[in-house]
């Protein structure tokens, strides 16, 4: 199990470690606001996912995945592609710093890329502006795998699966042990093909945000854990 305990708030740039009890009571607040208000709260939910590296998983030993460098980056901002949400997400955590990225290349041609980050990469997330707050700092043992894409110029089949288990490799000789990520709730696409590969849901993210002008830069997030063994909660200040 990843750790002992998964609540946390975020707000802005900042997490705070939660109890079960007082994220109950600050759902219930935020609740009661959208009720009064809405028309201007605007609330979104992910699904927590988590996976054990040490599990009997499948690998992918005809996969070789490269480190993404700059060259790369520049590259791809000119793919057919660029503009697809999960790129350009991307290309905004290079642009933050945030350089730890493989991608999967076949005769030049891009087939799959996926950021991962890493407990060292906590000052850098905390730049990612009102969505800093979706991202708890991680133990030294766990990652976090963000912006997985598939180019649909990839003339093969399976590329995402293929590359995630590649990718698992990768993790573990980084030194990581569990790997975390978060995939929306409407993405039923995207969450079946999850638990295929080998996660398993732990929990829920829950962001509100106020359509108010000087409050839309702000969003509120609530992690949620269905599982006591979630992500440790090990500062007790806003980090």
């Amino acid at each position: 199990m990843i750790a002992d305990l998964g609540e946390w708030l975020g707000l802005g740039p900042y997490c705070w470690e939660a109890t079960p009890f007082f994220l109950a009571g600050v759902t219930t607040c935020l609740g009661v606001i959208g009720t009064a208000f809405s028309e201007r709260v605007i609330s979104q939910r992910w699904i927590r996912y988590r996976i054990d590296l040490a599990d009997d998983l499948p690998d992918s030993p005809d996969v070789h995945l490269t480190p993404v460098t700059d060259d790369i980056i520049r590259a791809l901002r000119g793919h057919p592609d660029h503009a697809e949400h999960q790129l350009r997400s991307g290309f905004r955590f290079w642009d933050r710093g945030l350089r730890r990225a493989y991608v999967w290349m076949d005769r030049e041609q891009p087939l799959c890329i996926q950021w991962l980050l890493t407990g060292a990469d906590r000052a850098r997330v905390r730049t990612l502006d009102e969505w800093a707050g979706m991202y708890p700092p991680l133990v030294s043992h766990v990652g976090q795998v963000e912006n997985l894409f598939a180019f649909s110029t990839a003339r093969r089949r399976g590329v995402a699966t293929q590359f995630e288990y590649a990718l698992y490799d990768e993790a573990r000789r980084a030194g990581l042990r569990e790997l975390v990520t978060h995939i929306h709730e409407a993405n039923a696409a995207a969450r079946g093909w999850a638990e295929r590969t080998g996660w398993h849901p732990f929990g829920t993210i829950t962001r509100f945000q106020l359509d108010v002008r000087g409050l839309r830069a702000y969003a509120v997030y609530l992690h949620s854990s269905d599982d006591r063994g979630g992500l440790r909660l090990h500062h007790t200040r806003p980090v």
